[in-house]
């Protein structure tokens, strides 16, 4: 036993020995792998890496139930998430019931943090001095200035990476609101000032690309969280006056793939098409905001598919805030919101009782049967469009003391939505406005917890849910029930201002604090 010791010594010391030897022949680059130290060095490989933020961006959107807008349209008091019942799990989200450990939210926290990770790859790597390089760098830095906005509105002191993490960093403790604020603006002004971005010819040339003024606008909102007025006022109007976006004359297609980098589109995620490869280049978030397919009959009129699963339903809070400030045939209200009368004219006839429906549907994001690919569906996912931007300018204006241009502002919104023109405005008309305008475009929510409104507006939710009960006569009421636990729902002052940080973030890493209440 101890010669076969000794043996296989001297064997493992002959073969070292001869590893050693040969070891200058093994230090081989590896085939078919790029290191990320040299890789970003030409145009191309820029280019592909700021593609990567354009790619996570909408890998945002594309997650199915757990969509950066859709999350945000759940904690509004705009829409019912509305699934198949009311114990589905993103009701949570709708009630204010949910804990640190749900997946709708831990999966757009993860995702932001990838987007700022690709975004940070092109920062630090990208090099060159091309013009195509510059360009990648700037737009990486907008990329990352709209994830941190996101992070700091919604979960207030996330971790700053603001670079590529060593393996000693990765426990990253909380960073302050304050610092996130510094970092978003940082990175606007340099994206801005760069010369490198790209800007339209006019209002009517198109780009997929982030623009000068998109990243002028997304400062400019930064600014109006922050309540810096004067600045918020002077960025917005940068945009305005650069004569390059415009309200296009016909909102009725707004929400539709018609609409797609049309003369008010800010910035957009992009789909194709493509039906040989329909999953990856198109959208089933949108297929989910169609009618619960098995509760309607359908005619020949029916301009949808039939095969859609009903989610964010609007609440009849909403369709009242409309009728109050336009009436119930206002040309905006009846190009954002269907009643069931509507419903029934378009060819659809509710025949089963609709959960969390107060008889009212979306129209504005209506999915059309003729832009379908059997399950999939592409248009654009507007991040900001042109009438934000003015009702963002309107109140930092109004708070800025400058009345007139904040009513200017406004009445070019209410002119295209077909409604007299104000003389002057208060905060309130701008809140108004802004809510009926931007319906269903995910910016409800962090308006009402800036605004110090969340707890009035949403205080409530959850704690009764409605049925629309179709009845054997052909008429339709509406049922409500209440919550078992009515007490637990609801937006909670010194805790729903911020989101939790996810229960997995948290486990691995003791740096990390929770928000309050959580």
């Amino acid at each position: 036993m101890k010669t076969k010791y000794i043996i296989s010594g001297i064997a493992l010391a002959a073969g070292l020995f001869v590893l050693g030897s040969c070891s200058s022949r093994l230090d081989i680059p590896q085939h078919s792998v790029s290191s990320i130290d040299s890789y970003y060095q030409t145009d191309a490989e820029a280019e592909e890496g700021v593609t990567m933020c354009y790619t996570s961006l909408r890998t945002l959107d594309q997650a199915i139930f757990n969509c950066w807008w859709m999350i945000k349209e759940y904690l509004s008091d705009d829409n019912y998430n509305a699934g198949e019942a009311h114990t589905a799990g993103a009701y949570q989200i709708n009630d204010f019931t949910f804990s640190s450990d749900i997946s709708y939210i831990k999966t757009i926290y993860e995702n932001l943090y990838k987007l700022i990770y690709n975004s940070n790859v092109v920062i630090e790597k990208v090099t060159g001095e091309s013009a195509v390089m510059k360009r990648a760098v700037a737009e990486a830095k907008v990329f990352r200035a709209w994830a941190y906005f996101e992070l700091v509105t919604m979960w207030g002191p996330a971790p700053k990476v603001d670079h590529l993490l060593s393996d000693d960093e990765y426990l990253t403790p909380n960073s302050t609101v304050e610092e996130l604020w510094s970092l978003i603006e940082s990175d606007l002004k340099d994206a801005i000032d760069s010369g490198a971005l790209t800007e339209k010819s006019g209002v009517n040339d198109k780009t997929f690309r982030i623009t000068k003024q998109y990243a002028q606008a997304l400062l400019g909102k930064s600014y109006l969280f922050q309540k810096k007025y004067s600045e918020a006022a002077s960025m917005l109007d940068n945009v305005i006056n650069s004569g390059k976006y415009a309200l296009q004359a016909d909102f009725s297609t707004i929400g539709t793939p018609q609409a797609t980098i049309s003369e008010e589109s800010l910035f957009e995620i992009h789909y194709l098409n493509d039906n040989t490869n329909s999953g990856a280049n198109n959208n089933m978030n949108w297929v989910s905001m169609g009618l619960r397919a098995e509760r309607f009959s359908y005619t020949g009129s029916w301009y949808g598919p039939t095969n859609t699963w009903g989610f964010l339903l609007p609440t009849g809070d909403i369709y009242k805030a409309f009728v109050a400030e336009e009436g119930v045939d206002g040309y905006r209200l009846k190009n954002s919101i269907m009643t069931v009368d509507d419903l029934i004219s378009y060819g659809a006839t509710p025949v089963m009782d609709q959960n969390d429906c107060e008889g009212y549907w979306n129209y504005k994001f209506r999915v059309l049967k003729s832009n379908m690919i059997g399950y999939f569906y592409a248009p654009a996912r507007r991040v900001m469009r042109y009438a934000e931007v003015l009702l963002l300018a309107a109140e930092a204006q109004l708070q800025n003391g400058n009345a007139g241009k904040a009513a200017e502002y406004v009445n070019q919104v209410r002119t295209r939505a077909q409604l007299p023109s104000k003389g002057s405005v208060t905060m309130d008309d701008i809140k108004i406005e802004k809510r009926l305008e931007l319906f269903g475009e995910g910016v409800r929510y962090q308006d009402l917890v800036r605004w110090g409104d969340a707890a009035a507006k949403l205080g409530t939710k959850g704690q009764q849910y409605p049925t629309l009960v179709v009845n054997g006569d052909g008429t339709y009421t509406v049922k409500w029930t209440q919550q078992n636990s009515a007490d637990k729902c609801g937006w909670k002052a010194g805790k729903h201002e911020y989101l939790p940080f996810p229960a997995t973030e948290v486990a691995v890493n003791p740096n990390i604090v929770q928000n309050p209440g959580w």
